[in-house]
């Protein structure tokens, strides 16, 4: 199983699609098992053998485009990947950062920026954890996108774990 984590993609938005139209995009690539999880682009899914999970992913972003103007990244991460992150284990606040990073995460952990909006907890080439210091706002995307020079989006832990826990059902 793999988990989509489209990037500015808001359910019904302007310039996403309706959730319907989501999954049927995965559908017509030939995944299955699609799972849309909340309205923040966030879709678990199975996907055929013989075709990257990612490959599939980027199709989606193709189909969607005459559909509702969508255009921009998703990354895709397997979900054994995701729970071997142990989310659960950091505080409160915590945002996950999902980027493909030029390599391993440049500074030393934990990092808090000049900018003092965040803590970078932990990170790897793929992924950083990060702490907002003010309730309910996130700064993990545009943080590791500023140092880091490539796309990233990001999820709530707890929009993670709860994603994890309905897959576990």
């Amino acid at each position: 199983m793999q988990v989509a984590f489209f990037r500015n993609l808001n359910l019904g938005q302007r310039r996403s699609p309706s959730r319907v139209q989501l999954l049927a995009a995965f559908a017509d690539e030939g995944a299955v098992d699609v799972l849309s999880h909340q309205g923040n682009g966030t879709v678990a899914f199975r996907h055929p053998v013989g075709r990257s999970p990612q490959d599939l992913a980027d199709a989606v972003v193709t189909r969607l485009g005459p559909l509702c103007e969508y255009d921009d990244v998703v990354l895709v991460r397997a979900v054994d990947w995701l729970r071997d992150l142990g989310l659960a284990s950091y505080p409160d606040g915590c945002e996950l950062t999902l980027m493909d990073g030029p390599g391993p995460f440049p500074e030393p952990l934990p990092w808090e920026p000049d900018r003092g909006e965040v803590t970078v907890l932990a990170a790897g080439a793929r992924h950083a954890i990060v702490l907002n210091h003010r309730d309910r706002r996130s700064n993990g995307t545009p943080v590791v996108e500023w140092r880091l020079g490539v796309p990233a989006t990001s999820r709530g832990a707890g929009t993670v774990l709860r994603l994890l826990e309905r897959l576990e059902r």
